[in-house]
């Protein structure tokens, strides 16, 4: 009996090490944030919130406009829910492949996109109004568990 309980504790330990010898397939792992990027595109033309805020963690890091913001996953909902309420999306697209790559171990990964823009929203005044933009920027991902999770982004706009 006493065997058995020193040899779980050395077969958990080897389990664990050969593990970590597992090779990563870098390209799935593009393929599976680019599918993410087309995900993320498809939730905005259909106003998803649940779906843009899947692959949020607790924080996250946003930049843009000379600012550096920590914000919380109900923070980034509270932001989508308000920018695609009364929002209807007339394009939104890739103008240049996405690019992808991923780090040789598979735990952290970026996309850089540019997409264009074309929505009506609601104007404050009870009309609507009509934006075109170009957006470009990189959303860098981390491997948490065994899921992609966005971690921080870059973005610019052209208008």
């Amino acid at each position: 009996m006493k065997r058995i309980q020193v040899l779980i504790p050395v077969f958990c330990v080897l389990s664990m090490v050969a593990g970590c010898d597992k090779a990563v397939d870098v390209e799935a792992e593009k393929i599976a944030l680019l599918r993410i990027h087309l995900i993320d595109s498809h939730a905005h033309m259909e106003n998803d919130v649940p779906a843009l805020i899947k692959t949020i963690p607790e924080e996250f890091i946003y930049v843009g406009d000379g600012q550096i913001a920590r914000q919380s996953r109900d923070e980034i909902r509270d932001f989508f829910t308000g920018y695609l309420d009364g929002a209807e999306y007339e394009k939104y697209e890739d103008l240049q492949v996405p690019h992808a790559e991923v780090s040789a171990d598979g735990t952290m990964g970026w996309v850089i996109s540019r997409q264009a823009v074309t929505r009506t929203e609601p104007d404050g005044e009870g009309g609507t109004r009509t934006r075109s933009f170009t957006y470009a920027g990189i959303m860098t991902y981390e491997k948490i568990g065994r899921k992609w999770m966005k971690v921080a982004n870059v973005s610019t706009f052209e208008r």
